[in-house]
């Protein structure tokens, strides 16, 4: 794989910084976590603006037909500055499943921001412990289902239903939403279907296993911004906060973390491209997912560990922007898959 970005992805990394940066402060993101939709519309119609939204999207739907390698680029700005947003779900994972069972209605408004989509695909650890909600004869929906991102703001909700039977369904009489607590502040709701009627697509039982290792890489990436940023904050911390009369930075104890930080960035990083580049070329992605999920789980706790570290007390007060990277670091391990679960994902792959 060339490590290198072309010049059109440089071209995306600094405009998706540079616009990001204007636009999604840490105030910004703590107001998010209180705000009844949990993104700012403006920003996500600026980000339709600059195609972001129909990357995924093939140009015959009205999107750009970008790979996931480009989303992966993306993603990892929008954790620098801790985006809000349903991305993900909306513009990853509902484009790869409609499009796996060629049903291309949804994918127009989707590119153009004016739809948000959200998926009830399956619990964020990977099992399914609540079960999934049945689907009747009549294309009735019944049950309940878990974790599911921005459903009480979406405009459509992709349930995976009974025999992983895709079912588009508006939020109307017969859905309810009610909000989970969650570590990392972010919007996912417990959905409730009360003889709710869907639109059946079709069977999406051979994709689920690849939408799943694309969650997890497009978590992943967002959070490599998210501890890139958190390196920098550390790194600035330790240059200016004195002790005995001199930067801690320069004590060995406290260099030595920044450096272990560094590299664990740096490997979680490209660990990432390489599953992205693998799933964007359609290949057999076990390994790749999985030895970047396994080892990213890993190293998203040590870096986070060593930042409070050098930080002391005041990285885990409120008022410090610290804990917002923590949280939805620690937010993001536990999502789509244990260390452990994707160590027998790459045991499997590699004949064991």
């Amino acid at each position: 794989m060339d490590l290198q970005l072309t010049a059109e992805q440089r071209m995306l990394v600094e405009s998706a910084r540079a616009t990001l940066a204007r636009a999604c402060s840490t105030d910004d993101v703590r107001a998010m976590e209180t705000d009844p939709r949990g993104y700012d519309p403006a920003l996500w119609s600026e980000m339709a603006r600059l195609g972001w939204t129909g990357m995924l999207v093939p140009e015959d739907a009205g999107g750009s037909g970008q790979t996931f390698l480009e989303a992966a680029l993306l993603l990892e700005e929008m954790g620098r500055v801790l985006l809000p947003s349903p991305f993900v779900p909306s513009c990853v994972l509902a484009p790869l499943l409609l499009m796996a069972v060629g049903d291309r209605r949804l994918l127009p408004g989707i590119a153009a921001g004016e739809l948000v989509a959200t998926v009830a695909l399956v619990e964020p650890g990977w099992r399914d412990e609540w079960g999934r909600p049945t689907l009747e004869s009549n294309g009735v929906l019944t049950g309940t289902t878990q974790f599911v991102p921005f459903a009480a703001t979406a405009d459509v909700l992709l349930v995976v239903a009974g025999d992983s039977t895709l079912v588009a369904v508006e939020r109307r009489d017969g859905v309810t939403c009610r909000r989970q607590e969650t570590l990392g502040g972010d919007h996912q709701y417990e959905v409730t279907f009360a003889a709710a009627r869907g639109d059946v697509l079709g069977s999406v039982a051979s994709m689920l296993e690849t939408a799943r290792l694309h969650a997890a890489v497009g978590t992943l990436a967002y959070a490599v911004g998210a501890a890139e940023r958190a390196l920098e904050i550390t790194v600035d911390y330790a240059k200016t906060r004195v002790q005995f009369g001199r930067p801690i930075g320069s004590f060995q104890a406290v260099a030595h973390r920044c450096a272990d930080m560094r590299s664990d960035v740096d490997a979680v990083r490209y660990l990432v491209y390489q599953a992205a580049w693998s799933l964007a070329a359609g290949r057999s992605s076990e390994l790749e997912v999985g030895a970047a999920k396994a080892y990213g789980n890993e190293a998203l706790r040590r870096i986070f560990m060593h930042a409070h570290q050098v930080h002391g007390a005041i990285g885990f007060s409120t008022e410090h922007d610290l804990q917002l990277f923590t949280r939805r670091a620690k937010a993001i391990e536990l999502s789509w898959g244990s260390a452990a679960s994707h160590r027998e994902r790459v045991a499997r792959a590699m004949g064991l």
